[in-house]
């Protein structure tokens, strides 16, 4: 599959994008935005197994809104059941991913803690510190889990690539989980400062949507699930958007 480098503007122009697509439906993007949260919420209820369920779903959600957002591109409506199409489509693959996913992070956490524990992180005594207001013992133990964090914070990079693009990647070109997520990495590694700058912007505006009582995510995660799709056309699809050729765009389409 052949990967395409974007100018590094691009990457606050896949968030800028993703806007238009959220007005073309905006109350559809809002109930489904809505409809996902409390999917969430209902998953965490979820006894020991429910943060386990709701991160191994992820990747079907996301495919499921890759297709409701092809849909608006080929002139077509989002709709509400587009939340569950990863149910129907490659959906084996899309919890696959899932699986990989979920490994990756429990992976990464365990090596945190411990390189917590090597480090001689107490938690006994930092959750004591943390109850008696002592900082003293909160600044030493914090200072010993500083770099474990950092460690998993760098791990965790490398897996949110190899995962960003796949769900794109196994719905609209059938890949397998495994393939989908190398070309994913290739396409994100191709790409670092569009990324970089995609993460910069995407941080502002999520600060910005989190002022108003969280209410500005309604309006952010949609834009961030179409930059997906938006990026993945950009990156991967055989035909080159305007935007991305440096043309005039005729419109909010990509």
């Amino acid at each position: 599959m052949q990967i395409r480098t974007a100018e590094a503007g691009r990457g606050a122009g896949w968030l800028l994008d993703g806007f238009d697509y959220f007005k073309r439906d905006p109350l559809t993007w809002i109930g489904v935005t809505v409809l996902m949260f409390i999917v969430y919420f209902l998953l965490k209820l979820l006894p020991v197994v429910g943060g386990l369920v709701s991160q191994i779903l992820s990747p079907v959600f996301a495919g499921g809104l890759v297709l409701g957002c092809k849909s608006q591109d080929s002139g077509g409506k989002l709709e509400i059941n587009h939340l569950f199409a990863g149910f129907s489509a490659d959906a084996a693959q899309l919890l696959l991913l899932g699986v990989f996913y979920t490994a990756g992070l429990i992976g990464i956490i365990l090596i945190a803690a411990l390189g917590a524990l090597l480090f001689g992180f107490n938690f006994g005594q930092f959750a004591s510190a943390m109850q008696s207001g002592n900082a003293s013992g909160i600044s030493v133990n914090f200072g010993v889990l500083l770099l474990p964090v950092l460690v998993a914070i760098g791990l965790s990079v490398p897996l949110l690539m190899a995962v960003w693009f796949a769900p794109a990647l196994i719905v609209l070109d059938r890949k397998n989980a495994a393939d989908a997520m190398k070309q994913s990495f290739n396409g994100c590694l191709a790409n670092i400062m569009p990324f970089l700058v995609y993460g910069v912007v995407g941080l502002f505006l999520a600060i910005i949507a989190t002022i108003p009582m969280g209410l500005g995510w309604l309006v952010f995660l949609p834009m961030v699930m179409a930059s997906l799709y938006i990026g993945y056309k950009e990156i991967f699809s055989a035909t080159v958007p305007a935007a991305a050729a440096g043309e005039p765009s005729p419109g909010p389409k990509v």
